[in-house]
């Protein structure tokens, strides 16, 4: 993400803040509280739902529209909360603020709301987790990587000192848990994350997700790679590619990479899995943690997984967890724990309300 990219999207958001004041002329002259709390409901409804559009659903004018979809519904999200500020101080004060105080407010709010979730896409933490087994004879330290979406809603610079981070960790191996590049991403930038990846001093394993390979390139002009030149790509880095692969990573510990489900029927039934010894901890990454069914049929001791971004925006998550999702966060699946985690970027938009970017620090231990 460049200079440009930010000033556009800050310029979209801003531009749709000062449309959103003139419509607002047209009721916040009257004095009646219903008026608002009408206002308010039918923002959060609009804001939400393009929130909604915008990360979970794959709808070709979206993704046409660029940052506008996204900057509209953080317009409205912030303006929306003046409309109920307004009720509020209509019930303690027994009149309306000022069509200028309100204006104020509104920008203040989108303001801080837009620059809070601009830079918090910026910020990546580790994240720390330990689980114990007694199948396990030997500890192990990896780190788990997942939504990286390179080239889209971070600056190269806050990339490059995450990967700088990881390989100061010095763990065992890295697992890149699906994508790391998707359909906004040019040809050069993924030579330029997978070189980056392919030189962390550690062994390094990769899985794809339903982005990796560009499979809705038409959505936005065409794909800028093909599968065969990203597959080139991360061998020739000696990264490992895993689908529906295991890989024994000690004696104790196996490894199994699952191919993505939107690779259709290249992805095998778990009946089709190869065959793991019980005896041997076995963790398995596959980027789509909604898959329950799958989960409960392999039965490893610890999948991890990424796909949702922890919603990336409020209040998504929640959305998500009415349609009984594995969002973020720890989850028992059966016999297996499955963690979740928020990505170390986020989908496109170079903004995130919900949880934090992270890279996941895994501690495996007797």
């Amino acid at each position: 993400m460049t200079t440009f990219h930010y000033i556009l999207w800050f310029a979209l958001t801003l531009t749709f803040f000062v449309l959103l004041q003139l419509g607002d002329l047209f009721y916040r002259r009257k004095s009646k509280a219903w008026v608002y709390i009408i206002a308010f409901v039918l923002k959060m409804l609009v804001s939400v739902g393009l929130a909604f559009c915008s990360m979970a659903l794959s709808i070709p004018i979206i993704w046409k529209t660029g940052y506008l979809s996204m900057a509209i519904s953080i317009a409205l999200f912030a303006d929306a909360w003046t409309d109920l500020f307004a009720v509020i101080f209509r019930l303690i004060r027994k009149k309306m603020p000022g069509r200028k105080c309100m204006m104020v407010i509104s920008l203040c709010l989108t303001a801080v709301y837009l620059t809070y979730g601009t830079v918090n896409m910026q910020i990546i933490r580790p994240k720390e987790h330990t689980y114990t087994s007694d199948k396990l004879t030997h500890e192990y330290t990896f780190v788990f990587l997942s939504d990286l979406h390179y080239g889209s809603a971070q600056s190269e610079q806050t990339v490059d000192d995450a990967l700088a981070e990881i390989a100061e960790l010095k763990p065992d191996f890295v697992l890149l848990g699906g994508d790391i590049t998707d359909e906004n991403t040019t040809a050069e930038e993924m030579q330029s994350i997978y070189r980056k990846l392919g030189a962390l001093p550690v062994p390094v394993y990769f899985i794809y997700g339903n982005h990796d390979r560009q499979g809705l390139g038409d959505y936005i002009g065409g794909a800028k790679y093909t599968p065969e030149e990203l597959t080139a790509a991360i061998e020739r880095n000696g990264i490992t590619i895993l689908q529906d692969e295991t890989v024994k990573i000690g004696d104790d510990l196996t490894l199994l990479g699952r191919e993505d489900v939107s690779a259709g029927d290249r992805r095998c039934k778990v009946t089709d899995l190869p065959s793991i010894s019980r005896d041997s901890y076995m963790l398995t990454v596959d980027h789509n943690p909604f898959l329950e069914e799958d989960i409960l049929e392999t039965g490893a001791d610890l999948q991890l997984s990424g796909h949702s971004h922890a919603g990336q925006f409020f209040p998504l998550q929640y959305i998500y967890h009415f349609g009984e999702k594995h969002v973020y966060g720890d989850y028992q699946v059966g016999n297996t724990r499955l963690y979740v985690s928020s990505g170390i970027t986020g989908w496109y938009y170079p903004f995130r309300t919900v949880a934090h970017c992270n890279y996941e620090v895994i501690h495996l231990v007797p």
